[in-house]
């Protein structure tokens, strides 16, 4: 028989979409900014610092029972005083990012549709397709967008290097393009595109899910999940980002679909764009919702009976899991956070509504979102799985391995980055 979740094929999709987002159309301005050489190397430090988080996140599901991994599970059985506030990171983190979606549907559609409705209709407008997306409930339910999503990304990957290869651009628009830099100019001008390609790998948010999900749970099946997403998402960020620069040089924008001329090609790239962020909502919301009913959970339980000042880190035999990697007694008491039809329903709609209202009330919180995802996509991607990581690895033996002892001190290099990657990010954000 069969077992039942989600197949790998469709574990890579949802976390390849959920990684490859709106900064891939960044890319190019990245490497106006970073050269083409130093480019290529922060994109390739990005993507091992981020694809070690997710490792690090597989790595540590396994001290939970299958199919109780969440940031709030593991951070109960590590970090109990602080869970509640971590969650909370991540709700404002991840419903930031779904309400910039949707302020994005409303700036981009006006520029596609010429003359018909304006920027909050279309905002409304995208609610056709968002409303009932976000009430699915598992991530594996929302493969066949996922897969729509990615063919958007296709078609705009395709459209930059097609342009690049044609070289119309420079041939009919000479007045488009600027210089082309091997090297960054300065510093600062480093600095004020970090931000882009650290965080345009993040899928952090959504791994759990994924884990929890996946039919194959075993530590070499989840590590060629990570590995494969990625390289291709490595490969996806390199190779627009060196086509969009080497077509407009120092002239590049933030969103390279935009720069080019009108024409049936770029308004399908446009649309492209809008089909790529409806897409990404749910995916967006999905976690937001699970932090939110983590929220409620511990309040509920607050209430009801004041917790106990320390929580056991490991006991044994607390369950059977099915992995011949990490032993049944080096799993963990995680708290089962229960999520019925009825909170599913309130949570879903509440955040639906509150996103909707700010997205077409709200004129500009674009400092705010450079600040939340300062602080809570370096938590996501990089702290907290390497918080998780040095607390748990090595955990509940006597003696660790050699390599469990690696694991362990590489994870406390990767909290360190992520506090220094958050202070430079706020930097940025702040006074540059």
């Amino acid at each position: 028989m069969t077992e039942a979740g989600a197949s790998t094929l469709s574990s890579s999709v949802s976390l390849i979409k959920t990684i490859i987002g709106a900064g891939l159309l960044s890319m190019p301005l990245a490497f106006s900014t970073d050269g083409l050489i130093l480019g290529w190397w922060i994109i390739l430090l990005a993507g091992l610092t981020s694809g070690f988080g997710l490792f690090l996140q597989t790595y540590v599901s396994k001290y939970v029972p299958p199919g109780q991994a969440t940031f709030f599970s593991i951070c109960s059985i590590t970090y109990p005083s602080l869970s509640v506030m971590f969650d909370f990171a991540i709700a404002v983190q991840c419903f930031g990012c779904a309400i910039s979606y949707l302020v994005l549907i409303g700036d981009l559609m006006p520029t596609i549709v010429r003359n018909y409705a304006n920027s909050k209709t279309w905002t409304l407008a995208s609610s056709i397709i968002c409303v009932p997306l976000s009430f699915l409930k598992n991530l594996d339910s929302l493969k066949y967008t996922s897969i729509l999503g990615l063919l958007a990304i296709a078609y705009m990957s395709l459209l930059v290097v097609g342009h690049y290869f044609v070289g119309d651009i420079a041939r009919d628009y000479p007045e488009m393009k600027g210089p082309v830099t091997l090297w960054p100019q300065s510093l600062s001008a480093i600095f004020s595109t970090f931000s882009i390609i650290v965080f345009a790998f993040t899928g952090h948010q959504n791994m759990f899910s994924i884990i929890n999900e996946a039919q194959n749970k075993s530590q070499a099946s989840l590590s060629l999940l990570v590995f494969v997403a990625i390289i291709v998402s490595a490969v996806l960020f390199i190779v627009v980002g060196l086509a969009g620069y080497l077509t407009f040089g120092q002239n590049v924008s933030g969103n390279v679909i935009q720069m080019f001329p009108n024409g049936i090609l770029a308004t399908i790239g446009r649309s492209s764009i809008v089909f790529m962020v409806i897409f990404s909502f749910p995916l967006m919301l999905h976690p937001a919702r699970i932090s939110v009913n983590n929220i409620y959970f511990w309040f509920s339980q607050w209430l009801q009976v004041r917790p106990e000042e320390t929580t056991p880190l490991l006991a044994g035999e607390q369950a059977d899991v099915q992995n011949d990697e990490i032993e049944s007694d080096r799993v963990a008491t995680a708290p089962v956070v229960p999520l019925s039809n009825n909170v599913f329903n309130v949570i879903t709609t509440t955040l639906l509504i509150v996103g909707y209202t700010a997205a077409v009330t709200v004129k500009s919180f674009a400092l705010v979102l450079a600040i939340v995802g300062a602080t809570g996509s370096t938590a996501i991607s990089f702290i907290l799985p390497g918080l998780f990581g040095y607390k748990l690895i090595g955990s509940g033996v006597s003696e660790p391995k050699k390599s469990e002892k690696i694991l362990k001190f590489l994870s406390l290099v990767l909290v360190f980055w992520g506090f220094a990657v958050m202070i430079l990010c706020l930097y940025t954000s702040l006074y540059l």
